[in-house]
């Protein structure tokens, strides 16, 4: 079911899929998914409902399952995704070229010891520092979905994912690096 901006009921989407989790402070859980931009959508079940591709994404997480947030041109979709529907998210990190300046603050904070998600940041060149966009397909019983995002947001959208304790059901794969 893809509720649009007409028919956006949020009691209906409670019933379906729980309330919307609240942040925290104590226990710092992760309850919304970095933005994406969907690739390439199936409907399963009805070939007349449909996300438009290129659609701006958020996956937001609810008692019972996922809420998947889609604006296309102002035009915004919801999609309930129950959490037994899901049958497996694949997560792929792009390739990683590492390849830093001697004598610049990267090249400096790796010889420190400093790890290469912090010292990324203060690479002068892309040459010193590229990542490839990663990678999320999505598998429901009713859909099939793949979004692509900035290979920065990897790390946080993986924390997201494990959040939800899907085991088998999620896919973790990390590219090569340089």
């Amino acid at each position: 079911m893809i509720l649009t901006d007409g028919n956006i009921d949020s009691k209906n989407i409670d019933k379906l899929i729980g309330k919307a989790l609240k942040f925290n402070w104590k226990n710092r859980r992760v309850v919304g998914g970095v933005g994406m931009f969907l690739s390439s959508f199936e409907n399963k079940t009805s070939s007349s409902e449909k996300l438009k591709v290129n659609s701006k994404c958020n996956l937001e997480i609810r008692g019972k399952g996922l809420l998947l947030h889609s604006n296309f041109s102002g035009k915004r979709s919801l999609v309930p995704i129950v959490k037994s529907d899901i049958i497996e998210i694949k997560l792929i990190r792009g390739e990683e070229k590492i390849n830093p300046i001697p004598f610049s603050p990267m090249w400096i904070l790796l010889k420190l010891g400093f790890s290469v998600l912090q010292s990324r940041y203060l690479g002068l060149t892309k040459q010193q520092y590229s990542i490839d966009p990663m990678e999320m397909s999505l598998k429901t019983d009713s859909y099939e979905m793949v979004f692509n995002a900035n290979g920065f947001l990897f790390e946080r959208q993986e924390a997201f994912l494990e959040c939800l304790d899907l085991g088998a059901r999620l896919a973790i794969i990390k590219g090569f690096s340089n």
